[in-house]
């Protein structure tokens, strides 16, 4: 019988098995990657990130004043500002001496059913 010599030319290396904290960083890497190469995405998610953090605006409505108010003075100290935006009608009890903003930015309310909220 003839010898024959095979070599193989062109192949890839053997596959190195990574430990769980390089796949780990190789996919937030990738999730990075798409995130700044697609510019919707990275505006979507920074809105998503500013709602979730800062809150959604809201224009002040209704508010009572804790002390009677002398005519031509502003009302100085609130018991309670009642807000309308994208969360419906938010009711925010101030701490004393704070006055209602005409518009404010409200965190999201996660628990749903409630609408009182105090302020941040």
């Amino acid at each position: 019988m003839d010898e024959f010599e095979i070599e193989v030319v062109g192949a890839a290396s053997p596959h190195k098995h990574n430990g769980a904290l390089t796949r780990t960083l190789k996919t937030v890497g990738r999730c990075a990657r798409t995130l700044l190469m697609r510019p919707r995405v990275l505006a979507l998610t920074g809105a998503a990130a500013f709602v979730m953090v800062v809150g959604t605006p809201h224009v002040g409505w209704d508010y009572e004043c804790r002390y009677s108010m002398r005519p031509g003075q502003p009302c100085r100290s609130v018991s309670y500002c009642a807000y309308y935006g994208m969360q419906g009608r938010r009711v925010v009890f101030p701490e004393d001496g704070e006055s209602c903003k005409l518009v404010t930015f409200l965190r999201i309310d996660w628990r749903g059913g409630s609408r009182r909220s105090t302020a941040d």
